[in-house]
């Protein structure tokens, strides 16, 4: 799936996201400005890099609509609970600007259990490590655009 991720005017308070799925077909959404990198790419990051088949991008790839992937009440499953943990905790690490390995554990394991998962396997610090600098480096891609530029990206990358 190819995701298009376009910066909005400066006055707009969101992006804007296409997913164009292998079967051509597309939907748009907005993204709130956080700014960092939006939530959305930070899955596509944190799912491709840890081989998330099942995780909202999966999900999102495989046909279902991402309002629906993501609304709280149905994210039901272990795999969509976990790829939303991490990737909650992987935007914490963006936003302080550096990669604190207990830190992501910790936002991980708290996040997994408000969800009601137990201890969830969490990569080690290596594979953390590649998770945040490739989220980094995409960060950077994106801040540096201007409004109405474009950033595409492949899930899985």
């Amino acid at each position: 799936m190819r995701l298009r991720a376009k910066k909005g005017q400066r006055s707009s308070k969101a992006d804007r996201l296409e997913y164009i799925r292998e079967d051509g077909s597309t939907v748009e959404i907005d993204m709130p400005r956080q700014g960092i990198l939006p939530h959305d790419l930070v899955h596509c990051v944190v799912e491709s890099e840890l081989g998330f088949t099942d995780g909202f991008m999966g999900v999102v790839a495989r046909g279902a609509s991402p309002e629906f992937a993501a609304a709280k009440t149905l994210i039901h499953t272990d795999a969509l609970k976990i790829a939303e943990s991490m990737v909650e905790a992987m935007q914490t690490q963006l936003a302080a600007g550096g990669f604190d390995y207990e830190a992501f554990q910790y936002g991980v394991r708290t996040a997994c259990h408000a969800r009601g998962i137990g201890d969830p396997e969490i990569p080690d610090l290596r594979r953390s490590m590649i998770v945040f600098e490739r989220a980094s480096a995409l960060n950077q891609r994106w801040r540096e655009k201007r409004p109405t530029e474009t950033v595409e990206i492949e899930f899985p990358e």
